[in-house]
């Protein structure tokens, strides 16, 4: 089985490459949608984020993400240690389940997974993968994104994009890159061909 990375900054369009190797009949996993149903439904996560955020950071389908958000990014330390400690209660769950996936995965004789996660490097796990795709997009393209979708302000999207590592540095650990700056067709063309390439390589267990 062929595992791939899928990872790059805020607003470069991750979600929108990992869509199109879904359709192309990959099997997906995303970090943000696992975190959501963990956050959402396991009674030990929820316990803990309300412990460490007070009982307004949940809601009865899962968390008040914008109030999280405004706790979590920021520039002060106090912003800094609340992001560490959401990071410690949520990863180390999302892993765990994405581990077990993976081995359901394997079990079943899935031939290619792929993760999507944004701190896949923050967070040391580029090892664990056979090939990783990096999306990047021009940089006020991204922030032009984010601000649309979130209904947010540049100040708010580059403090979250400063809590990543630099883009510059992602493009140079990635084994490909794909360019979203442009059109959704030019996005289905680079997809498309680096998909091909990972598909034609050898099973790297074999």
């Amino acid at each position: 089985m062929k595992l791939i990375g899928i990872t790059g900054g805020i607003g470069t369009g991750k979600s929108a490459v990992a869509g199109l190797l879904k359709a192309r009949g990959w099997t997906v996993y995303a970090s943000d949608e696992t975190a959501k149903q963990i956050m959402a439904s396991d009674p030990e996560v929820r316990s803990e984020l309300t412990e460490a955020f007070g009982p307004d950071v949940l809601t009865e389908q899962g968390v008040n993400a914008p109030f999280l958000a405004s706790l979590v990014f920021g520039p002060t330390e106090e912003h800094h240690a609340r992001l560490a400690r959401l990071n410690q209660i949520v990863h180390p769950r999302v892993l765990d389940a994405h581990m077990e996936a993976i081995e359901r995965e394997h079990a079943a004789g899935t031939s290619i997974v792929a993760i999507e996660s944004a701190l896949l490097y923050e967070v040391d796990l580029e090892e664990g993968f056979d090939w990783v795709i990096v999306v990047d997009a021009p940089h006020d393209v991204c922030v032009a994104r984010v601000m649309e979708r979130s209904n947010t302000t540049a100040a708010e999207v580059e403090r979250r994009m400063a809590e990543q590592l630099a883009m510059e540095e992602k493009r140079g650990l990635a084994d490909f890159v794909i360019e979203n700056g442009s059109t959704l067709s030019d996005l289905e063309r680079a997809t498309s061909m680096v998909a091909t390439i990972i598909e034609v390589f050898p099973d790297p267990e074999h």
